[in-house]
């Protein structure tokens, strides 16, 4: 599969999964019992964990396509998507952030952490959207 088809195919895979996501966090989970009420929040960490992976990876390509550049690693590709103009501050640092959020949760578990970020899961949620919105925006596909 050529890159930017490989670009296009994940793009709409990243719209999926974010809808998902919403969709995900609608759900309150203070209406169920104390088990359930857990695997429900599990559920949405384990939705921002895969939007997470996903929208660096995106990324990757996007930058590629955009940029030519390949980095490695999430921070870098951010880093570069913010230096090469393709997106804003603010945007940078939500998404610099997911990234931290999520590397918390794979290193580190401890339930205030875990608490803290299950608390910014919407704001990760707005995040993702804003990426997805500049994925959206260039000459690809």
């Amino acid at each position: 599969m050529e890159l930017t088809e490989k670009f296009i195919a994940e793009r709409l895979n990243l719209k999926q999964a974010i809808e998902t996501f919403g969709r995900a966090l609608q759900v309150n989970e203070q209406k169920f019992d104390a088990v359930t009420s857990d695997l429900l929040k599990n559920g949405k960490i384990q939705k921002f964990e895969y939007c997470t992976e996903l929208a660096w990876k995106v990324s990757k390509l996007f930058l590629q396509l955009e940029t030519g550049e390949i980095e490695m690693s999430p921070k870098q590709v951010y880093k570069t998507m913010f230096t090469t103009g393709l997106v804003k501050e603010p945007l940078y640092n939500a998404l610099f952030q997911t990234i931290d959020d999520r590397n918390k949760l794979s290193h580190i578990y401890r339930e205030e952490m875990y608490d803290l970020i299950y608390a910014d899961l919407t704001r990760h949620w707005d995040t993702f959207k804003g990426l997805l919105n500049v994925l959206n925006k260039n000459q690809v596909g």
